[in-house]
């Protein structure tokens, strides 16, 4: 019984596994060899998850004697959150790394520690051991602080000039109040000296004043009427804040225009080509004419009077000397093959209409002499606006009724007296009308591709100069009598 006991102990001697130095190799003593057959099996307590690991580490292994080598310990990301105006706060949110700055150390999250952990297989090893920091910025952009809100649109307080009256040369005023966006409306205006073209384009941009009586477009006033002068000269250029760009111009075949090219000595802007300063006053009504066909997306013709036949004749001679827009609107001098036919909308405008006028029999026979006329022009005269309150003999000829539209007497409505029965709606009911119907006209491209209204107002100016320059309106100017 002694000498097994002995044995026993001596074999659990042979058992007991020496520390191991650090770098070196566990090796066995040939003496100590373990009978053959049995295997050799060291039991080491398990690591518990809820144990730290810093604490578990540094424990030696009781069962065997010796302590483990150690793991380098990887340390929990430090995250720095920056706020909107740069300082470095904890808790605020973020938008996108950034660069580590060595100053800026905050509180550490639990979760960014799993971050850590996920990424550090990723790390080289020399950064193994090391601390990450991870710094969490704005975006970058040229939007910071108080320029983060919309910049809102350009606005105009007053017209300003397109084309000079003087020498019809281009004016580069209205270029800062354009921006590079493609929903856009262009109308423009045309008429005879005193039949409301300002007062219409004032309505059109909504300030019409009803009660001051203050315009947006300068009307002609009693003193140039009684002295027979125009108010208007050249183009002015007017955007309203729905981006809806208004040209108002000059009266057509005006004799007031004319008297100042004879008073004031003044160049003539076609040229000394012309017999007579009357054909130079045409050629120039005709240039305007042409041009606004040519930029605008519709093209309205006021009259204060049914109807002056030397007007729509005049209006059909525009028409034929329009220049053709070309297919690439950054080069004018195209051939013929790159070149297409723009024709704008068509509205004619009846102004200042009596009790009469607004029956439907009457409305009715202005538009079929509309028709007749314009049966043959390439123009869109019909389909686009028509009087709301007069019914339709057929309403499967709707697209095929004029784009007529009545205007009466505004300053009939302005008396203090109670009104009488007029048969038709007042003027600013009328006005909301023509202005809805106006804005809801399809706008057809002026071109083969979408502009902006900077590129809009860079296209026009060369249009212009093409107008200016053409030889279709030379020739047309020597045909004069």
């Amino acid at each position: 019984m002694a000498d097994s006991a002995d044995r026993g102990r001596r074999r659990k001697k042979r058992l007991i596994i020496p520390p191991m130095k650090p770098g070196g190799r566990e090796r066995e003593s040939e003496q100590d060899n373990p009978q053959p057959g049995k295997t050799l099996v060291i039991l080491a307590k398990p690591h518990h998850d809820d144990q730290p690991h810093s604490e578990s580490a540094s424990k030696p292994n009781e069962g065997t004697g010796k302590s483990p080598a150690r793991t380098p310990e990887i340390k929990a990301p430090t995250v720095l959150l920056k706020t909107r105006d740069g300082n470095e706060k904890e808790g605020s949110r973020s938008s996108s790394p950034g660069n580590v700055t060595s100053h800026s150390t905050t509180a550490v999250s639990h979760s960014s520690r799993d971050v850590c952990s996920s990424t550090a297989g990723s790390c080289p090893a020399s950064s193994v051991g090391q601390q990450p920091v991870y710094q969490i910025q704005q975006k970058s952009g040229h939007i910071t602080g108080d320029d983060q809100k919309l910049s809102l649109l350009p606005e105009m307080s007053t017209p300003v000039k397109l084309v000079d009256g003087e020498n019809l040369q281009w004016c580069d005023n209205a270029m800062e109040f354009l921006v590079d966006q493609t929903n856009f409306y262009v109308v423009g205006i045309l008429g005879l000296q005193g039949s409301g073209k300002s007062t219409v384009m004032s309505l059109l941009a909504g300030q019409l004043g009803e009660i001051t009586g203050r315009q947006l477009f300068k009307p002609e006033t009693r003193e140039l009427r009684e002295r027979g002068e125009h108010c208007t000269s050249g183009i002015d250029i007017y955007v309203t804040s729905e981006r809806m760009i208004l040209l108002d111009t000059q009266p057509l075949l005006s004799a007031s225009v004319m008297d100042h090219m004879v008073q004031f000595e003044k160049k003539i802007p076609c040229g000394t080509d012309y017999r007579a300063t009357e054909n130079a006053l045409q050629i120039q009504s005709l240039q305007i004419t042409a041009f606004l066909l040519t930029v605008c997306h519709t093209v309205i013709l006021v009259q204060d009077w049914f109807t002056d036949p030397n007007l729509l004749r005049f209006i059909q001679s525009a028409e034929m000397l329009k220049p053709a827009t070309p297919t690439n609107p950054h080069e004018l001098s195209a051939s013929i093959e790159d070149t297409t036919d723009y024709y704008p909308h068509l509205v004619f405008l009846q102004n200042k209409c009596q009790r009469g006028d607004f029956s439907p029999s009457t409305v009715c026979d202005m538009e079929e002499l509309l028709l007749n006329v314009f049966q043959n022009s390439k123009l869109k005269h019909t389909g686009s606006v028509w009087m709301e309150f007069i019914p339709i003999k057929d309403e499967s000829l709707h697209m095929e009724v004029a784009n007529l539209f009545l205007l009466p007497e505004r300053e009939a409505e302005e008396k203090g007296v109670l009104p009488n029965y007029r048969g038709h709606p007042g003027f600013n009911s009328l006005g909301r009308s023509l202005t809805q119907q106006l804005m809801s006209v399809p706008r057809s491209t002026l071109t083969h591709t979408a502009l902006s209204e900077k590129n809009w107002f860079h296209y026009a100016a060369r249009m212009w100069e093409a107008v200016k320059k053409s030889s279709l309106f030379l020739e047309y100017g020597r045909l004069l009598p």
